[in-house]
């Protein structure tokens, strides 16, 4: 079995690798950064400045680094691979993509695999092997280095952007100085935001059995708030847990198609979503995010089916279930029926299905006589006859004030 030589050992066409490296560092270096811009489109987006600069200068660290490894005979130690990851730092301040970085380190290790072979015959081919083994070390432990601090870098920035966005909407919503914590958060506002309060059914995933439930909310959640981040860039703020919650979008000029943007939202997420939408100058963010939750809630008393609305599609409706003495008394006009939940679910039915009887009775499964006799009775406990002109308005305005003073008991 062959024995490994001492890294200060190594000898490739009559001289040490480490000397060689030394010696030609200059020159070395400079293949480094031509190859890297040749091959690298993302540097050569760089100002010359920072390529002659910054990255030569790690160009050079590295060099020495590998240099000395070989002549100590060791891994890179602590202190090598800080500047290893204080360099990848850097570029991740600057969004520098993490492949250019890394595949720059890859350039490099070949690059000083070429010069220190350079002059090797057949009978280095112990040592070239040896030699070929450590650069690949050498960049496996780089690789790491670069990743993990590029990455840490990352997570801080995204933690504090983040923060940041949650600090703004927070702001907004619950009122405040939304300029000063725009400006101190570096963020931008627009002049408006499309405030949606929405629904979210349940993902299938969610109760599929051995699948993690949670693990699929999230993925719904984050699929669907992907859509409303293709459709408007990075300005989306959102509170959103598995059911719904808030979700503001900044608007550049004039309103988009926003029943498009929320369809193509739902069949990412691949779920139902009903929605509330009204836009708003920053400043209107609260009261809007009020009004647009309270015409959520109407829509789900009056089992609207998916989609986007406007307070002007259920203007009558919200009206009718706002607080006060009228919607109580409203209300109470149908407190005759709750010994009769069959006399309440065909009411519901009767006036969902548009006061068609036909149809109320197929979705009920009984015969139109029994629907009939139904609607009768409600008239006779109540004083107010669904069968007649004149009583279905004031009906419809009782079914919809009981609903509201239900969700609020």
């Amino acid at each position: 079995m062959t024995e490994h030589k001492c890294g200060g050992d190594l000898t490739l066409g009559g001289q040490r690798v480490h000397e060689r490296l030394t010696r030609e560092e200059p020159e070395l270096i400079a293949r480094v950064l031509a190859r890297i811009q040749a091959e690298v489109a993302d540097y050569r987006r760089l100002p010359v400045e920072e390529l002659a600069g910054d990255i030569a200068g790690i160009t050079r660290q590295a060099v020495r680094a590998f240099a000395r490894s070989l002549r100590e005979d060791r891994e890179l130690n602590a202190a090598e691979l800080r500047q290893v990851g204080a360099s990848a730092v850097r570029r991740a301040e600057e969004g520098f993509p993490l492949e250019a970085v890394l595949t720059a380190y890859h350039v490099g290790a070949r690059e000083i695999f070429a010069v220190g072979s350079a002059s090797s015959g057949s009978a280095d081919v112990a040592d070239l092997l040896d030699v070929a083994d450590r650069v690949l070390a050498f960049v496996g432990t780089v690789t790491a280095a670069v990743t993990r601090g590029y990455l840490e870098e990352l997570r801080t920035k995204v933690g504090q952007e983040h923060t940041a966005r949650r600090t703004l909407l927070s702001v907004l919503v619950d009122g405040g100085p939304v300029d000063v914590v725009a400006r101190t958060a570096g963020i931008t506002l627009p002049a408006r935001y499309v405030v949606l309060s929405v629904e979210l059914g349940p993902h299938a995933d969610e109760e599929s059995p051995g699948v993690d439930a949670e693990i699929a909310v999230r993925r719904k959640l984050r699929r669907f708030l992907a859509a409303f981040e293709h459709a408007c860039g990075d300005g989306v703020l959102a509170s959103l847990d598995g059911p719904g919650g808030l979700v503001l979008l900044p608007v550049a000029g004039r309103l988009p198609d926003w029943h498009a943007v929320l369809d193509a939202a739902a069949r990412a997420a691949g779920v139902a979503v009903l929605a509330a939408a009204e836009p708003a100058a920053p400043s209107e963010v609260r009261a809007v995010a009020a009004q647009t939750g309270e015409v959520l809630d109407v829509l789900r008393w009056f089992g609207r089916p998916p989609g986007l609305y406007r307070l002007d599609d259920v203007l009558v409706e919200y009206q009718l279930t706002r607080p006060g003495a009228a919607r109580d008394r409203l209300a109470a006009a149908l407190d005759p029926l709750e010994a009769h939940p069959e006399l309440v679910e065909t009411l519901d039915a009767y006036l969902e299905l548009d006061t068609n009887r036909r149809r109320t009775a197929a979705q009920l499964h009984v015969h139109p006589n029994t629907v009939d006799y139904r609607l009768r009775r409600i008239r006779d406990l109540t004083g107010i006859d669904p069968l007649h002109p004149a009583g279905l308005p004031r009906i419809i305005a009782a079914s919809a004030a009981r609903r509201a003073a239900l969700a609020h008991r």
